[in-house]
């Protein structure tokens, strides 16, 4: 497994777990912070996808 892999699962690892706990908060609290959590989640989505693109 190269570097690029190791890190695009790191990212998408802190993508998952950002996504379950942003959508949590989201139902369970204030909805305000549940969408900034996921927005942040999206971020290291992005990350990951471009580096998948720049890969190929």
């Amino acid at each position: 497994m190269s570097t690029k892999d190791k890190i695009r699962n790191c990212l998408n690892i802190i993508f998952m777990v950002l996504a379950v706990i942003g959508v949590i908060y989201y139902l369970t609290k204030d909805r305000m912070v549940g969408t900034y959590i996921i927005l942040i989640a999206m971020c290291f989505k992005i990350a990951e996808s471009s580096l998948r693109m720049l890969n190929k």
